[in-house]
Protein backbone atom coordinates (compact mmCIF):
# COMPACT_ATOMS: atom_id res chain seq x y z
CA UNK A 1 0.00 0.00 0.00
CA UNK A 2 1.40 3.31 -1.26
CA UNK A 3 0.21 7.09 -0.74
CA UNK A 4 0.02 8.97 -4.03
CA UNK A 5 2.15 12.09 -2.87
CA UNK A 6 4.58 12.53 0.22
CA UNK A 7 4.18 11.70 3.69
CA UNK A 8 2.45 14.54 6.05
CA UNK A 9 0.57 16.20 3.40
CA UNK A 10 -1.36 14.33 0.68
CA UNK A 11 -4.91 14.38 1.36
CA UNK A 12 -5.47 10.60 -0.30
CA UNK A 13 -3.73 7.76 0.27
CA UNK A 14 -3.97 4.88 -2.77
CA UNK A 15 -4.13 1.28 -1.71
CA UNK A 16 -2.67 -0.82 -4.51
CA UNK A 17 -4.05 -3.82 -5.13
CA UNK A 18 -2.89 -7.52 -3.89
CA UNK A 19 -0.91 -9.58 -6.64
CA UNK A 20 -3.92 -11.86 -7.07
CA UNK A 21 -7.50 -10.60 -6.50
CA UNK A 22 -10.78 -12.89 -5.63
CA UNK A 23 -12.91 -10.25 -7.82
CA UNK A 24 -13.00 -9.91 -11.58
CA UNK A 25 -10.77 -8.25 -13.41
CA UNK A 26 -12.69 -6.06 -15.77
CA UNK A 27 -14.99 -3.17 -15.70
CA UNK A 28 -18.84 -3.45 -16.08
CA UNK A 29 -18.50 -1.63 -19.35
CA UNK A 30 -14.50 -3.08 -20.05
CA UNK A 31 -13.89 0.02 -20.98
CA UNK A 32 -10.98 1.35 -18.45
CA UNK A 33 -10.58 1.51 -14.25
CA UNK A 34 -12.03 3.78 -12.20
CA UNK A 35 -10.88 5.76 -9.29
CA UNK A 36 -12.93 4.63 -6.00
CA UNK A 37 -12.79 8.08 -3.53
CA UNK A 38 -13.76 7.01 -0.03
CA UNK A 39 -14.08 9.26 2.37
CA UNK A 40 -13.79 8.01 6.36
CA UNK A 41 -16.57 8.63 9.28
CA UNK A 42 -15.82 10.99 12.15
CA UNK A 43 -12.46 11.11 13.42
CA UNK A 44 -11.64 8.57 10.82
CA UNK A 45 -8.71 8.08 8.54
CA UNK A 46 -7.65 6.12 5.13
CA UNK A 47 -6.86 3.31 7.23
CA UNK A 48 -10.09 2.35 7.64
CA UNK A 49 -10.80 1.25 3.93
CA UNK A 50 -7.84 -0.56 3.68
CA UNK A 51 -9.60 -4.26 4.09
CA UNK A 52 -11.76 -3.52 0.92
CA UNK A 53 -8.37 -3.15 -1.64
CA UNK A 54 -8.92 -7.18 -1.37
CA UNK A 55 -12.29 -7.67 -1.55
CA UNK A 56 -12.73 -5.42 -5.12
CA UNK A 57 -12.22 -5.65 -8.61
CA UNK A 58 -8.47 -4.62 -9.61
CA UNK A 59 -10.17 -2.31 -12.51
CA UNK A 60 -11.08 0.14 -8.67
CA UNK A 61 -8.28 2.28 -7.99
CA UNK A 62 -8.72 2.57 -3.80
CA UNK A 63 -8.08 5.59 -2.27
CA UNK A 64 -9.13 6.88 1.01
CA UNK A 65 -9.28 10.47 2.47
CA UNK A 66 -6.69 11.58 4.99
CA UNK A 67 -8.25 14.87 6.80
CA UNK A 68 -5.66 17.17 8.89
CA UNK A 69 -5.46 15.63 11.99
CA UNK A 70 -5.10 11.82 11.72
CA UNK A 71 -2.95 9.34 10.74
CA UNK A 72 0.21 11.10 8.46
CA UNK A 73 -0.97 14.32 9.13
CA UNK A 74 -1.57 13.84 12.53
CA UNK A 75 0.81 17.00 13.05
CA UNK A 76 -2.08 19.19 11.69
CA UNK A 77 -4.97 21.29 13.13
CA UNK A 78 -7.86 19.44 12.29
CA UNK A 79 -10.57 21.47 10.07
CA UNK A 80 -14.20 22.11 11.31
CA UNK A 81 -15.90 22.84 8.15
CA UNK A 82 -16.73 21.07 5.06
CA UNK A 83 -16.18 23.28 3.13
CA UNK A 84 -12.66 24.02 4.01
CA UNK A 85 -11.92 19.74 3.56
CA UNK A 86 -13.18 20.04 0.10
CA UNK A 87 -11.37 23.16 -1.16
CA UNK A 88 -8.08 21.25 0.30
CA UNK A 89 -9.13 17.81 -1.36
CA UNK A 90 -10.44 18.99 -4.65
CA UNK A 91 -7.35 19.26 -6.37
CA UNK A 92 -6.17 15.92 -6.23
CA UNK A 93 -9.29 14.07 -6.76
CA UNK A 94 -9.22 16.37 -10.00
CA UNK A 95 -5.94 14.86 -10.77
CA UNK A 96 -6.92 11.38 -10.93
CA UNK A 97 -6.86 10.36 -14.16
CA UNK A 98 -9.99 7.98 -14.43
CA UNK A 99 -13.50 8.50 -13.91
CA UNK A 100 -14.64 9.10 -10.59
CA UNK A 101 -17.04 7.52 -7.63
CA UNK A 102 -17.16 8.70 -4.57
CA UNK A 103 -17.91 7.06 -1.24
CA UNK A 104 -19.01 8.66 2.53
CA UNK A 105 -19.48 7.02 5.36
CA UNK A 106 -21.53 9.13 7.80
CA UNK A 107 -19.56 12.05 8.41
CA UNK A 108 -18.02 11.52 4.98
CA UNK A 109 -21.03 11.31 3.61
CA UNK A 110 -21.46 15.62 3.70
CA UNK A 111 -17.41 15.36 2.27
CA UNK A 112 -18.99 13.47 -0.82
CA UNK A 113 -21.77 14.93 -1.37
CA UNK A 114 -20.11 18.55 -1.77
CA UNK A 115 -17.48 17.51 -3.60
CA UNK A 116 -19.57 15.72 -6.01
CA UNK A 117 -21.58 19.33 -6.75
CA UNK A 118 -17.52 20.93 -6.77
CA UNK A 119 -16.70 18.59 -9.81
CA UNK A 120 -19.79 18.55 -11.34
CA UNK A 121 -19.58 22.20 -11.81
CA UNK A 122 -15.81 21.53 -12.88
CA UNK A 123 -17.29 19.20 -15.85
CA UNK A 124 -16.16 15.85 -14.04
CA UNK A 125 -19.56 14.76 -12.60
CA UNK A 126 -19.03 11.31 -11.01
CA UNK A 127 -20.11 8.10 -12.36
CA UNK A 128 -21.87 7.61 -8.93
CA UNK A 129 -22.17 8.69 -5.27
CA UNK A 130 -22.54 6.77 -2.23
CA UNK A 131 -23.31 7.37 0.95
CA UNK A 132 -23.46 4.90 4.29
CA UNK A 133 -24.69 5.70 7.03
CA UNK A 134 -25.49 9.22 6.40
CA UNK A 135 -28.40 10.93 7.28
CA UNK A 136 -29.22 14.17 4.16
CA UNK A 137 -27.49 17.07 5.07
CA UNK A 138 -29.60 20.05 5.60
CA UNK A 139 -32.36 17.60 6.75
CA UNK A 140 -32.05 17.28 10.35
CA UNK A 141 -30.81 19.98 12.63
CA UNK A 142 -28.13 18.72 14.17
CA UNK A 143 -26.38 20.18 16.95
CA UNK A 144 -22.35 19.74 18.27
CA UNK A 145 -21.56 17.96 20.85
CA UNK A 146 -20.87 20.63 24.20
CA UNK A 147 -18.13 18.79 25.56
CA UNK A 148 -15.93 15.53 25.64
CA UNK A 149 -18.50 13.83 28.19
CA UNK A 150 -21.24 14.13 25.31
CA UNK A 151 -18.71 13.60 22.23
CA UNK A 152 -18.24 10.05 24.22
CA UNK A 153 -21.95 9.18 25.04
CA UNK A 154 -22.26 9.46 21.02
CA UNK A 155 -19.57 7.58 20.18
CA UNK A 156 -21.33 4.82 22.44
CA UNK A 157 -24.86 5.31 20.89
CA UNK A 158 -23.38 5.02 17.30
CA UNK A 159 -21.62 1.61 18.46
CA UNK A 160 -18.16 2.74 17.96
CA UNK A 161 -15.43 0.92 19.93
CA UNK A 162 -14.21 2.65 22.35
CA UNK A 163 -11.82 0.52 23.93
CA UNK A 164 -9.15 2.53 23.14
CA UNK A 165 -10.11 5.65 25.35
CA UNK A 166 -8.24 4.28 28.24
CA UNK A 167 -4.88 4.33 26.27
CA UNK A 168 -2.84 6.65 27.33
CA UNK A 169 -2.82 9.76 24.62
CA UNK A 170 -5.22 8.09 22.70
CA UNK A 171 -8.64 10.72 23.92
CA UNK A 172 -6.12 13.55 23.79
CA UNK A 173 -5.52 12.36 19.89
CA UNK A 174 -8.89 11.46 19.13
CA UNK A 175 -11.16 13.99 20.76
CA UNK A 176 -10.24 17.05 18.89
CA UNK A 177 -10.80 15.47 15.42
CA UNK A 178 -13.83 13.88 16.42
CA UNK A 179 -14.72 17.50 18.09
CA UNK A 180 -13.85 19.45 14.68
CA UNK A 181 -15.87 16.93 12.58
CA UNK A 182 -18.72 16.82 14.50
CA UNK A 183 -18.77 20.72 14.47
CA UNK A 184 -18.18 20.76 10.70
CA UNK A 185 -21.33 18.18 9.77
CA UNK A 186 -23.87 20.51 12.15
CA UNK A 187 -23.14 23.33 10.55
CA UNK A 188 -22.72 22.16 7.22
CA UNK A 189 -26.16 23.52 5.14
CA UNK A 190 -26.10 23.27 1.44
CA UNK A 191 -27.22 26.21 -0.55
CA UNK A 192 -31.07 26.37 -0.21
CA UNK A 193 -31.25 27.10 -4.44
CA UNK A 194 -28.56 24.23 -5.15
CA UNK A 195 -29.78 21.91 -7.88
CA UNK A 196 -30.45 18.72 -7.41
CA UNK A 197 -27.59 16.33 -8.57
CA UNK A 198 -27.72 14.36 -11.80
CA UNK A 199 -24.62 11.69 -10.61
CA UNK A 200 -26.56 8.42 -9.68
CA UNK A 201 -26.80 7.75 -5.88
CA UNK A 202 -26.20 4.80 -3.68
CA UNK A 203 -27.81 5.02 -0.01
CA UNK A 204 -27.10 2.16 2.37
CA UNK A 205 -28.11 1.92 5.84
CA UNK A 206 -27.15 -0.89 8.49
CA UNK A 207 -30.13 -2.38 9.30
CA UNK A 208 -29.28 -2.35 13.07
CA UNK A 209 -28.07 1.41 13.17
CA UNK A 210 -29.77 3.26 16.18
CA UNK A 211 -29.61 6.52 13.88
CA UNK A 212 -30.00 6.16 10.31
CA UNK A 213 -32.94 4.06 9.62
CA UNK A 214 -34.78 3.34 6.31
CA UNK A 215 -36.69 6.30 6.37
CA UNK A 216 -33.56 8.35 7.29
CA UNK A 217 -32.04 6.88 4.38
CA UNK A 218 -34.73 7.82 1.81
CA UNK A 219 -34.47 11.37 2.57
CA UNK A 220 -31.44 11.33 0.13
CA UNK A 221 -33.97 11.34 -2.74
CA UNK A 222 -34.65 14.87 -1.84
CA UNK A 223 -31.49 15.96 -2.96
CA UNK A 224 -31.17 14.06 -6.18
CA UNK A 225 -32.42 14.12 -9.67
CA UNK A 226 -30.98 11.46 -10.89
CA UNK A 227 -30.82 7.65 -10.75
CA UNK A 228 -31.37 6.46 -7.01
CA UNK A 229 -31.50 3.44 -4.58
CA UNK A 230 -31.71 2.53 -0.69
CA UNK A 231 -30.15 -0.65 0.00
CA UNK A 232 -29.82 -2.41 3.69
CA UNK A 233 -26.49 -3.75 4.61
CA UNK A 234 -26.68 -6.21 7.93
CA UNK A 235 -25.19 -4.68 10.96
CA UNK A 236 -24.95 -1.06 12.58
CA UNK A 237 -23.48 2.01 11.91
CA UNK A 238 -20.23 0.77 11.24
CA UNK A 239 -21.02 -1.90 9.17
CA UNK A 240 -18.42 -0.47 6.39
CA UNK A 241 -16.01 -1.87 8.84
CA UNK A 242 -17.59 -4.90 10.26
CA UNK A 243 -19.22 -6.44 7.41
CA UNK A 244 -16.64 -5.47 4.86
CA UNK A 245 -18.13 -8.23 2.40
CA UNK A 246 -21.65 -7.37 2.04
CA UNK A 247 -20.68 -3.78 1.68
CA UNK A 248 -18.18 -4.06 -1.14
CA UNK A 249 -20.32 -6.40 -2.46
CA UNK A 250 -23.48 -4.15 -2.87
CA UNK A 251 -20.88 -1.56 -4.03
CA UNK A 252 -20.08 -3.82 -6.83
CA UNK A 253 -23.30 -4.35 -7.87
CA UNK A 254 -24.27 -0.53 -7.62
CA UNK A 255 -21.60 0.12 -10.06
CA UNK A 256 -23.37 -2.19 -12.65
CA UNK A 257 -26.65 -0.65 -11.58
Amino acid sequence: MQSNAGPGSAPLRRFDPPSTSPTAQHSPSDTGRSALVCFPCAGGGATGFAPWRRLLPDWLDLYGHVGPGREERGREAPLSSVDELVDEVLPDVLALPVPLVLVGHSFGAALAYELTHRLTLAGRPPQRLVVMAAVAPGATTLEPPSGDHEIELLWKQLGANTAGLSRPGYREWLFPVLRADFTAQAAYRPPARRSHITTPVTVMYGDEDPVVTAEEAAIWRTLCAGPFEVVPIPGGHFFPQTERAATTGALHRALEF
